[in-house]
């Protein structure tokens, strides 16, 4: 047997290449009753090769972003659904009396007004159109004893209160006191649990008398934005005052004007897609400092990533604080999350390469980070086996390629800039069948069939002539 030793330093050739070319000096040649094994004996190189980088495509997440163009509101259709003109009823309305609980029905052909009062006489009509706007109306409104609800009897409209205007008027000159109202929105499905509809500005719905105020005297708040996107079939008006229910002047003030305006189930148009690409830093990466930097380059566009402590995996959340008010493009009205390469879906922890991201609701990761991207460093070899080694492995990036027959599989898991150290204690040896050789090139891979180009590399392989018996 004859054994040709050989001692490499990869900086020397081939630093910043993906593989070792070996040039020999002298042909090996074996005759017919000589056959040929090549041994690797150890290899050390150090871990610095960086766990997000471009170089393995795993830096690079894409946002497709649609904007929404808001519409504006419209007025709901009360006024001509239910009266011919400011004082007369259409045709077809109905007037009812429930006489017990003091309710008065107005019935036209999309709604239904439900009037509170103190007293309701059956067949005496009590209401006042206030829907017209018009500064002779006035109506019976105190938190006391009244309310209105408005029941949307047209199951095929599925529009939803976004704006209010209400108008309070001043019905006697002998006040001196300062009087402040507040209108309060409620909705319900089924006119027995009410949901509270919040104002979406502070103080918007905030009506003040002055002492100072005249007879006569309208104080409007014109459109007052909500908070609301929930199609409710009834929705409640009541006021909050400063008067006490034994006040002796809490009649002498008036609803004047109650005007609603409503969005569609869809309240925006749709503008041209824009795709927003984030890039990582290169760098070493833990879990903690991995998602923090996700974060600040997510957070422009209303979006938060956040890492559950025990099951390591991230949730992406695409947030809308419903603050909108005409006129309002969101430009991160819908979002998808791209995730171009199975390197960094690994990464993240998310499967899917296209996401597409519902509002208020989490994306939660299929499975936990995992940010080690070279958990084997391979050594491939140009070498004709005898026995071809097999590899069934995945496709970690668009740089993906075949692997020739491999002599190493070197665990390299560790810690940023240690040294990854391999000896072939077992001392495997592969059969080869090439008779001549001038030239061996060893080529470098990841788990992922990714060529490396690590900077640094001590080899130490042998090739062994012997003679068949």
């Amino acid at each position: 047997m004859t054994i040709y030793p050989f001692y490499l330093d990869k900086t020397k050739h081939n630093k910043d290449d993906t593989h070792i070319d070996v040039k020999l000096e002298h042909p090996i040649i074996c005759y017919d009753d000589e056959y040929l094994k090549i041994k690797l004996l150890d290899v050390q190189y150090m871990n610095n090769m960086y766990n997000i980088s471009s170089y393995l495509q795993n830096n690079i997440i894409r946002l497709i972003r649609r904007p929404y163009i808001y519409l504006d509101t419209t007025e709901m259709s009360i006024f001509t659904d239910i009266y011919f003109d400011v004082e007369t009823y259409e045709p077809s309305t109905t007037l009812t009396y429930d006489t017990t609980n003091n309710i008065q029905f107005i019935t036209g052909t999309d709604y239904k007004i439900h009037y509170k009062d103190d007293q309701i006489v059956d067949g005496v009509d009590e209401f006042d159109n206030v829907f017209a706007g018009n500064s002779q109306q006035e109506l019976s409104f105190n938190e006391f004893e009244n309310y209105i609800i408005v029941e949307k009897l047209n199951t095929n409209n599925t529009d939803y209160l976004r704006q209010v205007t209400y108008a309070m008027k001043k019905i006697t000159s002998t006040i001196t006191v300062e009087v402040t109202y507040r209108l309060k929105v409620e909705g319900s499905f089924d006119n027995v649990t009410y949901t509270t509809i919040p104002i979406m500005t502070a103080d918007d719905e905030l009506i003040t008398f002055t002492a100072a105020s005249q007879l006569n005297d309208i104080v409007a708040k014109y459109r007052i934005d909500l908070v609301n996107r929930i199609n409710y079939k009834y929705y409640k008006f009541s006021i909050d005052g400063s008067l006490e229910n034994t006040s002796s002047i809490l009649n002498d003030f008036a609803l004047n004007t109650l005007k609603l305006f409503s969005w569609p189930a869809v309240p925006y148009t749709i503008g041209a897609d824009v795709t927003t690409e984030l890039v990582i830093p290169d760098g070493f990466y833990k879990a903690s400092t991995y998602v923090a930097k996700i974060k600040e380059l997510i957070a422009s566009y209303n979006m938060d990533i956040t890492l559950d402590s025990l099951t390591n995996k991230v949730s992406i959340t695409h947030s809308l604080v419903d603050n909108i008010k005409y006129p309002y493009t969101d430009p991160n009205g819908r979002i998808v999350l791209q995730l171009p390469t199975h390197n960094i879906r690994d990464n993240i922890g998310i499967n899917n390469e296209t996401n597409v991201l519902q509002l208020n609701i989490p994306l939660v990761g299929d499975t936990n980070i995992d940010l080690v991207n070279y958990k084997k460093v391979i050594i491939a070899t140009d070498l004709d086996f005898t026995n071809k080694t097999h590899n069934d492995l995945i496709t970690g990036n668009d740089d993906a390629t075949g692997i020739g027959n491999i002599i190493a599989w070197i665990d390299s898991d560790f810690a940023p800039f240690t040294c990854v150290k391999y000896n072939n204690y077992e001392m495997t040896s592969y059969r080869i069948e090439n008779k001549n050789i001038s030239n061996i090139r060893f080529t470098i891979y990841n788990e992922k069939r990714q060529k490396l180009n690590i900077n640094n590399m001590l080899l130490h392989f042998e090739i062994e002539k012997l003679r068949l018996n």
